[in-house]
């Protein structure tokens, strides 16, 4: 949220009415696909794309539209062919804003020495530097784009399996639950499926450790 029933994503303004954010407020975007108008571009529209896909689902037909390196899902009764620019527009009432519920892993852990932190069940790799004793509790921070999946089980430091998966544009986000029981959220560009076992690394350099 830029300000009050105004919001930017996808590199644009768009007017909204929705209030009481906050100013420059990361927020969560949803757009229905039936809510996006699209058609030959002119100066109306907000954004410009190229079709990538059209699939007619009997009876209206479902395009994806790259737009600034963001894909987004329309519904709309007109086919408009693959490779095709077209305009979109979405209305202020037609954009959902949402509180961001996240904005990176948090998990409780321990120091276990100068190099390590335990937290999942497993002893982690850690940058030397944050001068605690051994056994202090602290609070870890994971950024979601720092989690890394594998498809091999026994590659990752731990494992879990892929619980929810949420397109966001221009990247997945998914929620992982670790054998640990614990979720783990994961930005990626890779695409993974529903019940996916995965091996998950995080690299010393992406873990935060907060007194």
């Amino acid at each position: 949220m830029i300000r009050d029933k105004q919001v930017r994503f996808c590199n644009t303004v768009f007017e909204c009415v929705d209030e009481g954010f906050g100013e420059n407020t990361p927020v969560d975007v949803v757009i229905r696909p039936e809510d996006l108008y699209i058609f030959t571009p002119s100066e109306a529209a907000q954004l410009t794309g190229v079709v990538q896909s059209s699939i007619f689902k009997g009876v209206h037909y479902e395009m994806t539209i790259l737009c600034n390196g963001y894909k987004f899902l329309v519904q709309d009764y007109h086919q408009f062919q693959v490779g095709k620019t077209v305009g979109l527009l979405v209305k202020p009432f037609d954009i959902y804003i949402m509180k961001k519920e996240r904005m990176y892993n948090t998990f409780e852990g321990k120091i276990v020495d100068e190099n390590h932190v335990e937290f999942l069940g497993i002893n982690f790799e850690c940058l030397p530097g944050h001068q605690l004793p051994a056994g202090a509790v602290v609070k870890v921070e994971v950024d979601f784009d720092g989690v890394i999946l594998q498809d091999n089980e026994e590659d990752g430091t731990l494992t879990g399996e892929v619980k929810f998966i949420l397109y966001k544009g221009d990247h997945y986000h998914l929620t992982v639950l670790s054998d640990w029981d614990e979720n783990v959220y994961v930005d990626t560009h890779d695409v993974w499926d529903d019940g996916d076992r995965v091996g998950i690394t995080i690299p010393p350099d992406k873990i935060r450790i907060v007194p």
